[in-house]
């Protein structure tokens, strides 16, 4: 996988490198600290739009050696450059947070009770 180190824009806070990607559930991103360039491994597992912006939501991916800690979620604010690299961004506003956090539980529960649904029709 490919990635590409950006310079830092004065104007963003932009804490991750960009990432060529379709946004698909399940898919890998490899993201990059733009500040100490440590590179971290997240699963994709949701995204969705919140009055026009994209959230994604993801975890940390380690492979099953059984030395880590239980996965955490981690939503960041998404967004594609004009030369078509995924930029990923923190959300420092508690609210914003919130709202896409419950959003997100919100998708996950229904989705949970949808996939309940069938299971029970097909038995």
């Amino acid at each position: 996988m490919k990635t590409k180190s950006q310079k830092k824009n004065k104007t963003e806070k932009r804490i991750a490198a960009p990432q060529k990607s379709k946004k698909t559930d399940g898919a890998m991103a490899v993201i990059r600290d733009v500040i100490n360039s440590k590179e971290y491994y997240l699963s994709i597992i949701d995204s969705f739009m919140i009055e026009g912006r994209e959230y994604v939501v993801m975890y940390n991916y380690e492979p099953d050696d059984g030395n880590h800690a239980e996965p955490e979620l981690v939503i960041m604010r998404t967004e594609f450059s004009q030369s078509g690299d995924q930029l990923f961004y923190s959300i420092r506003d508690n609210n914003e947070l919130h709202r896409a956090f419950i959003i997100f539980m919100r998708r996950f529960h229904s989705s949970h009770e949808l996939h309940s649904k069938r299971v029970k029709s097909n038995s």
